[in-house]
C-alpha cells in the first residue's frame, strides 16, 4: 500500500483503546462472533455451521459447552458472554510501518508488491516487564531492531499487512517472533553452561553482557511456558479483529508457504512452516485463492503467477463459507 494511506490509518488509530487479552483458541467464538454479525439477528443456525467451513471451531471444547445450552442455534450475545479466560494474558497493541515505495529498494523488505506494509504490534504487558528487568541491563537482548518491532515497548510478536480500500480486502504477509526464539535459542546455551560446571548464581558473559545464570534461566522458561502456546493465535487473532473490527475489511489473503516465498522473493532460509500451513487452516483460512487484485496490479506479480500457477494463497471469507 501507499504510504500516505498507512500514515492515515495509523493517525486515526492511534491513541485508541489498545489493551489486547488472549487465552488459548479465543479465535473461535472471534470467528464465529464474525460470522454472527452478518446475519439479520446475529444469530447462525447450529446445522448451517456444521456445513460450513468452521464445522471444525464446533469441536472445540469452550465452543462444545455453549452449544449444549443454546438450543438450535448459536446467538452472539451467548457467545459473548463467554469470551473471557481466567488466564488470559494481556497485551498491548501498536502499529506501526515496515517497507519502501522505491522500487529500488522493496525487493529486500519482503512485501509482495512496491510499497509499505502496516504493522501490528503485539507487546508485553506491565506484569512481564517486572520479570523482564530483574535480570539488569538486558535491552535488546532478544529483539533485533532491523525488523518491525515497537521502540517504546517490548514485542513478543508483529504482524505484517497490506490492504486495498477498492476491494475490501487485505493480505496478512507474515506473523513472527523474535522473542521467543531467541530466548529459547539462550535457554539452550545456558543449560550447556550449567552443564559445564557453571554455578546458578553466577554471572555469564553474553553478547557482551553478564547475565546472572538462574534469573535467566528462569525468566526464558517463564515466558515459553506462558506465551509459546498462544503466540501465534494470538497474533493471528489480533490482526484478524482489527482488519475486520477496525478497518472493516471482509476478505483477508494470509500466504501459503509457496506463495509467501515466491511473492516476498525469500531465498534463504524460509519461515517455520507451520505458521504457513497449519494455523491458516485452525482459523479455516481456504487453501487454493488466487492472488488478489491489487497484487496483480503489478507486472512483476503478473508474471510470476503466470509461472507459477501452483502458488495458491489462503482466504477466509465469511460470504463464501457455505
Amino acid at each position: 500500500m501507499q504510504g500516505q494511506l498507512a500514515d492515515e490509518i495509523i493517525a486515526c488509530l492511534q491513541g485508541e483503546r489498545t489493551v489486547y487479552s488472549y487465552y488459548r483458541d479465543r479465535y473461535g467464538i472471534g470467528l464465529l462472533r464474525h460470522y454472527c454479525h452478518r446475519q439479520p439477528d446475529r444469530r447462525v443456525p447450529v446445522a448451517a455451521l456444521r456445513r460450513s467451513a468452521y464445522a471444525g471451531l464446533l469441536e472445540k471444547p469452550r465452543i462444545r459447552s455453549i452449544l449444549a445450552g443454546c438450543g438450535h442455534a448459536l446467538d452472539d450475545a451467548v457467545l459473548a458472554a463467554s469470551d473471557y479466560d481466567t488466564n488470559q494474558a494481556a497485551f498491548v497493541l501498536t502499529l506501526s510501518t515496515w517497507g519502501t515505495e522505491r522500487r529500488s529498494d522493496w525487493r529486500h523488505q519482503q512485501t509482495s508488491r512496491p510499497g509499505v506494509n502496516l504493522v501490528l504490534q503485539l507487546n508485553f504487558n506491565r506484569e512481564h516487564e517486572q520479570h523482564y528487568r530483574r535480570l539488569g541491563e538486558v535491552d535488546g537482548l532478544f529483539q533485533y531492531y532491523g525488523h518491525p518491532i515497537a521502540r517504546q515497548r517490548n514485542t513478543l510478536a508483529w504482524a505484517r499487512i497490506d490492504l486495498d480500500w477498492a476491494s475490501g480486502s487485505a493480505l496478512i504477509e507474515e506473523i513472527q517472533t523474535d522473542w521467543l526464539r531467541r530466548a529459547a535459542d539462550l535457554e539452550h546455551w545456558l543449560l550447556e553452561r550449567r552443564r559445564a560446571g557453571a554455578a546458578d548464581d553466577a554471572l555469564i558473559p553474553y553478547r557482551r553482557r553478564q547475565l546472572p545464570l538462574r534469573l535467566t534461566l528462569d525468566y526464558c522458561r517463564l515466558i515459553g511456558e506462558r506465551y509459546r502456546p498462544i503466540w501465534a493465535e494470538a497474533m493471528l487473532w489480533a490482526a484478524i479483529a482489527f482488519l475486520r473490527d477496525e478497518l472493516g475489511l471482509r476478505t483477508l489473503y494470509y500466504h501459503s508457504e509457496d506463495s509467501g516465498r515466491l511473492l516476498k522473493r525469500i531465498g534463504w532460509r524460509s519461515p517455520p512452516r507451520s505458521l504457513y500451513t497449519d494455523l491458516p487452516r485452525r482459523f479455516c483460512f481456504r487453501r487454493g485463492a488466487e492472488w488478489p487484485d491489487f497484487l496483480l496490479a503489478d507486472k512483476e506479480n503478473r508474471r510470476l503467477q503466470r509461472d507459477h500457477p501452483g502458488a495458491r494463497l489462503f482466504c477466509l471469507d465469511d460470504s463464501a463459507l457455505a
